[in-house]
């Protein structure tokens, strides 16, 4: 199993022949890490895989790899590892253009994150993912409110981080919301019945 993965593993860190990756993981590794029920194994297995479709643009391809990742992390029972899986199947949804599926799997990584923010890096994680979810709803769902209401959780976030050019980025963005609608009806501090519902878990992988 660990010499199928080392194999793909030459083929996935070079810079010619990649997609040779994908024999020794899915062929070799996968097979055998499902026999001896090496979860983890299989789980490493799938990112690697999701991580090299996306590089190869091969986004179907490197969609099924990632919901497959997602349900397998969802039994392995690690937290952050669920949370790698649902950012990256995040991130596949919208280089597929189902954005609505992108924001949900978004929202599904914040609710993994602690509910308190535990240090600097947490913070710019939240603040970056929500800037993320900003834009997508802004330029690709064409939803002024929501994305405000992303913005404004980005720099709350941003707050907590102290950094003045990145909370200055943001409130551009603010800004040029309510610029462009002349949004005057006030902000709101969280999203709106949607997104709720959507972070609800309310989409099944």
């Amino acid at each position: 199993m660990n010499l199928y993965e080392e194999a793909g593993d030459v083929f996935f860190n070079g810079i010619q022949n990649r997609q040779k990756a994908v024999e020794y993981y899915r062929g070799g590794a996968v097979p055998l890490a499902r026999k001896l029920k090496a979860m983890r194994t299989e789980l490493r297995v799938f990112h690697k895989l999701t991580e090299l479709q996306i590089g190869l643009q091969n986004y179907e391809k490197a969609l099924e790899f990632a919901t497959l990742a997602a349900r397998l992390s969802v039994d392995v029972g690690d937290q952050l590892q669920e949370l790698v899986a649902f950012h990256r199947l995040a991130t596949v949804y919208y280089f597929l253009h189902m954005y609505e599926m992108s924001e949900d799997c978004y929202l599904k990584t914040l609710s993994l994150c602690s509910p308190s923010l535990q240090g600097a890096q947490e913070a710019m994680y939240y603040s970056r993912v929500y800037c993320r979810l900003g834009n997508l709803t802004l330029h690709k769902l064409k939803d002024e409110q929501d994305a405000a209401s992303y913005f404004l959780l980005a720099l709350a976030a941003a707050t907590e981080l102290g950094d003045q050019a990145w909370q200055g980025k943001i409130q551009e963005k603010l800004a040029q919301i309510c610029n462009a609608s002349q949004w005057n009806k006030g902000t709101r501090g969280w999203t709106t019945y949607r997104a709720r519902w959507l972070s609800e878990g309310r989409h099944a992988v």
